[in-house]
């Protein structure tokens, strides 16, 4: 098993990488946030190589407003920084989905890493109460849900 098919598929993260080198709005949108929550550990380095070339030279692509929510969160939340990574399974090998657990901070962190939306089950969470630190809105997790292309989600678990 490759480094990064720790967490998602080959042929995934390269359809990612096409659709950034691309310049897709969305998908650099969506690199950017991975690269501010993935942490550099084992079974990262592939998924990070990968969107850390848009950190550091695509923000201005990036809108404000996106940027800003992000950042923002990073600031607030110490599990998005320093918190272990726990991979999540969503049913749908081309969303990654991990948890970020640090001190009474648990999130689960889920990327839509495909063109197309794609579906989701939220088994292990369903019922449960969340906070979409985003949007930051409550909400309870539903047992399936569908994901826009290049939608990602920051969800805290309570």
């Amino acid at each position: 098993m490759s480094e990064n098919r720790l967490l998602v598929a080959d042929y995934v993260l390269q359809d990612l990488q096409a659709a950034v080198k691309m310049r897709e709005p969305r998908a650099l949108e969506l690199a950017y946030a991975l690269a501010l929550a993935l942490p550099d550990a084992e079974g990262t380095t592939a998924l990070r190589a990968a969107t850390s070339a848009v950190q550091d030279a695509t923000p201005f692509e990036i809108s404000s407003d996106v940027r800003e929510m992000l950042e923002y969160a990073i600031e607030k939340y110490v599990a998005l920084t320093r918190g272990d990574l726990e991979r999540a399974d969503l049913g749908n090998v081309n969303v990654l989905a991990f948890e970020r657990r640090a001190k009474d901070e648990r999130l689960l962190i889920v990327n839509n890493l495909a063109r197309v939306s794609q579906p989701i089950k939220f088994q292990n969470y369903a019922g449960k109460q969340g906070w979409d630190i985003l949007n930051r809105v409550e909400f309870t997790f539903p047992p399936r849900a569908q994901l826009e292309m290049y939608e990602f989600l920051w969800l805290m678990i309570d």
